[in-house]
């Protein structure tokens, strides 16, 4: 085959720049990253819960674009406001009996940006193809949430674009991030209203406490801050994104923090 005739076997068709909020969802089945010895069972698991994303999506006028090892990613162009109420019912849906081994370790990403949408065209072959920060960012939400106990992480680029956010929806500040390759910062927020009944209430009990917490860090006030995390875990032993800051502050008190650890939480 000459470089003329390669050259036509693959075809870009329409390509859309879309501006949504995009959603990825994650859970054990995904995150577990061995892919040999999958039998036919931990497969049809991943496609039941497609169906059950799918069909919800449906109510609140969303978009599935992808389902790969990294959690299903859908979006919502036209009705970003559904995004996260999308997000909560999932996770509330997750606590019934019958789905409660099929969205075992469910977490939830969101975000609010730029996506490149193309179907690559092969003869008779038609295969989506996209491009997005913010898809990536998404991922990388779902996959931390479970290390500070939560089911739905959302960004502030998120929050900017939905009114009431903050005070519709029960969520805390949980810190900043750092985006390496842009050098871009944002902060992040745990929304705890589709966690279970007692991890809920407990995380709106210590709002206050919390948040005072991570203003303290960051101003680079770290003992008082660590006094703040200390008293929530006395109540709440569970809370991972307390212990995460009480680990970082002792770390900071004892001089072996970067500079970047001094700031964010997370450096992607």
């Amino acid at each position: 085959m000459d470089n003329n005739q390669h050259s036509g076997l693959f075809e870009p068709g329409k390509t859309e720049i879309v501006e949504a909020a995009v959603v990825n969802i994650s859970s054990s089945f995904f995150r577990d990253k061995v892919m040999v010895n999958k039998d036919a069972a931990h497969i049809h698991a991943i496609i039941m819960q497609a169906e059950d994303v799918v069909y919800a999506l449906e109510r609140f006028n969303g978009k599935l674009l992808n389902i790969s090892k990294s959690g299903i990613t859908v979006m919502f162009e036209n009705s970003c406001n559904n995004a996260l109420q999308f997000a909560i019912t999932l996770c509330q849906d997750s606590e019934l009996v019958e789905r409660k081994e099929l969205f075992r370790g469910l977490s939830i990403g969101v975000d609010y940006g730029t996506m490149c949408i193309c179907n690559v065209l092969s003869r008779n072959l038609s295969m989506p193809l996209l491009m997005s920060e913010t898809i990536d960012t998404t991922i990388i939400l779902s996959e931390n949430a479970e290390k500070y106990n939560s089911r739905i992480l959302i960004t502030s680029d998120y929050v900017s674009k939905m009114t009431g956010v903050r005070n519709n929806y029960n969520n805390r500040r949980l810190g900043r991030i750092y985006h390496a390759l842009t050098g871009l910062t944002e902060d992040i927020y745990d929304v705890y209203d589709g966690d279970p009944a007692d991890t809920k209430y407990s995380k709106m009990r210590s709002r206050l406490f919390f948040e005072t917490g991570v203003d303290l860090f960051l101003k680079g006030s770290y003992l008082e801050a660590r006094s703040y995390f200390i008293e929530i875990l006395k109540v709440d032993r569970n809370d991972a994104a307390a212990k995460q800051y009480v680990f970082r502050c002792d770390k900071c008190l004892a001089g072996e923090c970067s500079e970047l650890d001094k700031q964010f939480i997370e450096v992607w």
